[in-house]
């Protein structure tokens, strides 16, 4: 009896587990429902990617509109420095008829007012001039007193002044252009006649005035007041006799 229990068990451990099957309609429910979810993932997908194409397409379409808007802000900028060069070049041309037109008035003005080759007009001028400038102190008593008080080498300053006044305006001013009309081919007759013109006017409007011979009474006085009075009218022939 024992040995048949012993047998018993050893059958017991040698017997293989009894596999079960599973039904063929489960699995197919299982497959069509992982089918199903995978559909799901996939349209889900699809749809995602769709948007984000219809997003890019969107951005693409905005991108050409404003490069358009960048071409048409060139094309404007380039009508404006189109219109900006034509300005310059009307402004270049205004400039030049400026230019031209100022030219003009001055040759014009230049003509009339430098003097010419000495002539009749120019020792009406001098004399015109010389009385404007020196009628004033003519009547002038403290001019009268300054002059008796002059002793000679002050008479002489003012005639080396009144000579100096004569070379300058001939050589060093608009006269240095001009060919000048000489007296023996050494001493210009410009400087000739504005010396005696202005001594004699200076001596007359004196004399005319009645300051000498009343209130001048000696040579040497009158003499002082006539070189005086004759270097302020000497200023005043050459300023007109400059002027055409």
């Amino acid at each position: 009896m024992p040995g048949k229990k012993r047998k018993s068990r050893a059958k017991k451990k040698t017997q293989k587990p009894i596999l079960v099957k599973e039904k063929p309609e489960k699995t197919d429910e299982i497959a069509r429902a992982i089918s199903e979810e995978e559909d799901n993932y996939t349209g889900r997908d699809v749809d995602e990617t769709r948007f984000d194409a219809d997003d890019i397409r969107e951005e693409i379409e905005d991108t050409g509109r404003d490069v358009d808007e960048i071409k048409e802000d060139v094309d404007d900028i380039k009508e404006g420095l189109e219109d900006t060069g034509k300005d310059v070049d009307e402004i270049k041309e205004n400039i030049e008829e400026i230019s031209r037109r100022q030219k003009s008035i001055l040759k014009k003005v230049s003509d009339r007012m430098l003097p010419s080759e000495f002539n009749a007009n120019d020792i009406a001028q001098q004399i015109v001039g010389a009385i404007i400038l020196s009628s004033p102190l003519a009547v002038t008593e403290e001019v009268w007193r300054l002059a008796k008080e002059l002793d000679p080498a002050r008479t002489l300053t003012i005639i080396g002044v009144t000579l100096l006044f004569d070379v300058l305006l001939i050589y060093f001013t608009a006269y240095r252009k001009e060919k000048e009309k000489k007296i023996i081919n050494l001493v210009p007759a410009r400087l000739v006649s504005m010396l005696v013109i202005s001594y004699s006017t200076a001596a007359i409007m004196l004399y005319i005035f009645g300051v000498i011979g009343y209130e001048v009474t000696t040579l040497a006085w009158a003499f002082n007041l006539i070189i005086f009075i004759g270097l302020f009218a000497n200023v005043g022939a050459g300023t007109a006799d400059i002027i055409r």
